[in-house]
């Protein structure tokens, strides 16, 4: 690929150069670019946090789940959500995510050993 590149007609100069930027991440070139994946994950959960701490828990269960989304193995969401399902006296809820956590996060051996207090 060179590095005399000519702005289609569908591109503006800057799209045109993060698409060949892309491409040369692809062949090993360049260092890849930062796409600020886990800024956003930290200010899902930085927010979840607030909105757990407001007692608003639907909202902050909405976002505690997207991050797990992005990030299926964060143990802080996982407590987080363990947490408000306990505190709220929601069984059911505590075991699936227990359940789920234990699937994601192999190493934790505290969500093994809960659910374990759970049905036990």
């Amino acid at each position: 690929m060179s590095e005399n590149r000519k702005v289609g007609e569908n591109f503006d100069e800057k799209s045109a150069e993060d698409i060949f930027d892309k491409l040369r991440n692809v062949e090993g070139k360049i260092k890849p670019k930062s796409d600020g994946k886990l800024k956003s994950i930290a200010d899902l959960m930085n927010e979840a946090n607030y909105l757990k701490d407001l007692g608003r828990f639907d909202e902050a269960i909405g976002l505690y789940k997207q991050v797990i989304f992005s990030l299926p193995d964060s143990q802080k969401a996982y407590e987080s959500l363990i947490d408000i399902y306990h505190n709220q006296g929601d069984v059911d809820g505590e075991k699936n995510i227990l359940k789920e956590a234990i699937a994601n996060c192999k190493n934790n051996e505290d969500f093994k050993n809960r659910l374990n207090e759970i049905e036990g």
